[in-house]
């Protein structure tokens, strides 16, 4: 009787962590997300199409420090390294700086009636760069 008890908790664990497993593997983009990659760029804003009645992710390389909309057409909500954005009216368009530990990023944000972003990766245009040395 206990060996039954707990082989039925090992079978639960097990299943559990299977199922968190099978949940991790979805990707987005199997399930029809349209994503794509941007630089955060200082100097050049980066166009964000946020259609009405869906959200859309920005996905930073580290956690941003501040957020600052221009206006409020738009709910901003931050979610660790990921800065959700809804429309919440038709025909609307604002800017926002997200600053990250030593840059900033700018962006124009638009309400399109559909076809918008669903997850945008920001990346860091630094990340790519490498020292080398020559002897």
């Amino acid at each position: 009787m206990k060996y039954t008890k707990f082989f039925q908790g090992v079978l639960l664990g097990i299943l559990f962590f299977a199922i968190m497993f099978a949940i991790e593997e979805v990707d987005a983009t199997k399930l029809g997300a349209k994503q794509r990659s941007l630089p955060c760029d200082e100097n050049k804003t980066q166009k964000i199409r946020v259609a009405l009645g869906r959200l859309t992710v920005l996905s930073f390389p580290v956690k941003p420090k501040e957020i600052l909309p221009g206006e409020s057409s738009f709910d901003f909500k931050q979610i660790k390294n990921d800065l959700a954005i809804k429309a919440l009216r038709a025909n609307a368009k604002t800017n926002v700086f997200v600053y990250m530990a030593e840059r900033r990023c700018a962006f124009d944000v638009v309400t399109v009636p559909s076809q918008g972003d669903d997850i945008i990766f920001i990346k860091d245009p630094e990340e790519d760069q490498f020292e080398v040395n020559f002897k």
